[in-house]
């Protein structure tokens, strides 16, 4: 790695890194840290409050139908 973006804002987790979150459980402490060594914690579930869970592969499939 030559370069790296140095923010001062803080940054959430990738779409990939929540799903992967999503899977350990809804309810974790998710701590955001920036340049200046500042903190924020936000629980998971405000980061991604419709997750795709393990659970939801135990629901009975929905039948779709042709809209015409």
């Amino acid at each position: 790695m030559k370069k790296m973006n140095v923010e001062l804002d803080f940054t959430g987790p990738c779409g990939s890194c929540r799903q992967t979150l999503a899977e350990f459980g809804l309810d974790l402490d998710v701590y955001l840290i920036n340049t200046k060594n500042e903190s924020k914690i936000y629980k998971f579930q405000d980061l991604l409050p419709i997750a795709f869970i393990p659970h939801d592969l135990e629901k009975p499939r929905a039948n779709y139908y042709a809209i015409e």
